[in-house]
């Protein structure tokens, strides 16, 4: 949003004006020459001139401190951060990998598979690109061969036989993991003697997130929204060496969570789409990491001068807050480990990831035939059988603008559909890419006229979130499977209690646009052709349409007719275009044209000039 606040409002001409003034009325007798050659006009133009710069750079710097108006990069994203708002400077590509291993032969048990060889994959594995070397994709979870459930499946085939007999030799057996793009990197820092609040600044390109930090003590650090918040959301596997008491409920839940108190933590936000600012605490080592369970002792804990419980407004997670902000890293040198990447570049085709990168393998080989056990290691094979979606660019600054403030409204909370939309396209780059989204509620309550006394939809406060993501090309794509998991997961954490929400893909319609057009005396046809040409490709571009805007002809024809040099415009038409490369949905753009507006179809969709440089289409008519 481009406007000058003007809070004093004052400029050289007004103060210069004013300071005349101001000497006729009081020094009428002392000086009176106001010419412009006069040696006094000096003083008066550099007191002005004076005044002047100091008006600008007030007006300026109040200007800055509004977010609906601030211009500068830098303070757009601290005013982000005060409003609870976590700007993304890339975005990362989503997909799931298949993950496969051969296991032998039980001889001794009617050659069943033998699952004392089955590996964990651990979380944080790589595996690489096979079209783009440089483009990396780490999973995001453990995955056991050992368990197999209907959340986490285990698929197991034959894969050989004893020479000459039926009798299975090697079993294949296949898993699924979700994973995203980025590359594992880390850098270190040196802390002398411990200071309050001391920051460092981490410098690179497109920066996903912290994985970890950890000093040269082996001491773990850990990011929390804000240094007030003591404790982190700890995710164990819920397997019996770490959860003895509910590994037999593994089925239903694969991982369990635990709050987790520390001391030592940190915070993070960018300065500028290359900076990473990493905060840390204030204190000295007091006592050490421990789990909270919630209790009457602790609700309510930090709130000050809580004279009384009747009229104080408690967060659910109250808890969790105390008015200590962590340790302050001190004579250590911090080792941080972060995650680069994504970007359009990073949305890899089907069947391209198979070259296994950074591989972390653990089996106990206690009893198992060492030769059979590096075959076994070694058979580990991956796949992407879907192609990877979601990948994109960071977040303009108006983008962070607007983002900004819809956040702030909701409190942390979906209440609106606005709200709801606002969170979708707010999801951290690391889960994903959504490119376009819509909300809506499908359906009214009524009676279903086909089964009276039954409603259409019993939940009124059902809604509909349509998506799509973006290719490896920044063409509109329908969204994975990958990417709508983590979205769903992400929205549940603000999502009312009794809201039902579906996510669903939206259509994308690809058009061409074919135009006549007639040129005045005097201009060249071809370079007033190709200035229209870049106007449509411009005023196309995917990045500002919204699902369900329709187009409107006569704003269309004004691009043409404003373009120097167009004398008439004969003809304007928009042409579907489905099928091969394009959308594989097909629309009627005549029977969707009424008044001169083409309107999109009822199911939420969105118009796209997929390849401008041959959808869009133009001559120069001489009569």
């Amino acid at each position: 949003m481009s406007q000058d606040i003007k809070y004093i409002n004052r400029d050289f001409t007004s103060l210069k004006q004013s300071l005349v003034e101001y000497i006729k009325n009081y020094y009428q007798n002392s000086y009176i020459d106001f010419g412009i050659s006069a040696p006094g006009n000096m003083f008066i133009d550099l007191a002005a001139y004076v005044g002047d710069v100091l008006s600008f750079y007030t007006d300026n710097q109040i200007q800055e401190t509004l977010l609906a108006y601030a211009q500068e990069e830098k303070n757009i994203l601290a005013l982000a951060y005060s409003l609870g708002y976590k700007p993304k400077v890339t975005s990362t590509a989503q997909t799931v990998l298949d993950i496969y291993q051969l296991i032998p032969s039980d001889a001794s048990n009617d050659y069943n598979p033998d699952y004392r060889y089955c590996l964990q994959v651990q979380e944080g594995s790589t595996v690489s690109s096979t079209s783009n070397p440089s483009v990396n994709f780490i999973t995001e979870n453990l995955v056991d061969f050992r368990f197999s459930s209907s959340l986490d499946p285990t698929n197991i085939s034959i894969y050989s036989y004893y020479a000459g007999t039926s009798n299975p030799e090697f079993y294949l057996l296949k898993k699924q993991v979700q994973a995203y793009s980025g590359t594992k990197t880390s850098t270190t820092f040196t802390f002398g003697a411990s200071e309050q609040f001391s920051t460092v600044e981490l410098v690179d390109n497109q920066i996903i997130k912290i994985e970890s930090i950890v000093d040269s003590d082996g001491n773990i650090w850990y990011e929390v929204p804000y240094l007030a918040q003591d404790t982190i959301i700890d995710k164990s596997y819920n397997i019996p060496v770490y959860e003895p008491n509910y590994a037999q409920y593994r089925d239903s839940a694969p991982y369990m969570l635990r709050l987790k108190k520390v001391n030592r933590r940190f915070t993070t936000r960018f300065t500028n789409a290359t900076t990473l600012e990493i905060g840390f605490g204030s204190g000295v080592a007091s006592t050490p990491d421990e789990l909270i369970i919630p209790n009457p002792d602790n609700v309510g804990l930090g709130l000050v001068d809580g004279i009384s419980k009747f009229n104080t407004a408690f967060d659910p997670s109250n808890f969790l807050y105390t008015n200590e902000y962590g340790l302050a890293p001190s004579n250590t040198t911090l080792t941080v480990n972060y995650i680069v990447g994504g970007g359009p570049e990073s949305n890899v085709p089907s069947d391209d990831l198979i070259t296994g990168g950074t591989v972390n393998l653990f089996i106990d080989s206690y009893g198992l035939n060492a030769g059979i056990l590096t075959e076994v290691q070694n058979s580990i094979r991956f796949n992407n059988p879907q192609g990877a979606s979601g990948g994109g660019p960071g977040e303009t600054v108006e983008e962070i603008r607007q983002k900004s403030l819809a956040n702030f409204s909701t409190q942390l909370r979906g209440v609106t559909k606005e709200d709801y939309l606002i969170r979708t396209l707010s999801m951290p780059s690391e889960f994903g890419y959504i490119s376009k989204a819509f909300v809506a509620q499908d359906y009214k309550v009524g009676i279903d006229t086909d089964r009276p006394g039954e409603l259409l939809n019993n939940n009124p406060l059902a809604l509909s979130i349509y998506i799509l993501s973006t290719n490896l090309d920044s063409k509109l794509t329908s969204t994975s499977p990958a990417v709508k998991l983590n979205l769903k997961n992400y929205l549940e954490q603000f999502k009312m209690v009794n809201d039902a929400i579906s996510i669903k893909d939206a259509f994308y319609i690809n058009i061409g646009i074919n135009f006549d057009i007639s040129v005045l005396t005097g201009y060249n046809a071809q370079t007033v052709l190709t200035e229209c040409i870049t106007k449509l490709k411009s005023f196309f571009e995917i990045s500002k349409w919204q699902i369900n805007q329709p187009i409107i002809k006569t704003a269309v024809e004004a691009i043409l007719y404003n373009t120097p040099g167009v004398q008439t415009v004969r003809k304007l038409e928009f042409i579907n275009k489905a099928g091969s490369n394009y959308s594989p949905y097909a629309y009627d753009l005549n029977a969707a044209t009424l008044n001169g507006i083409v309107y999109p179809s009822i199911d939420p969709s969105i118009f796209e000039v997929r390849y401008p440089d041959s959808d869009i289409s133009g001559r120069v008519i001489v009569y």
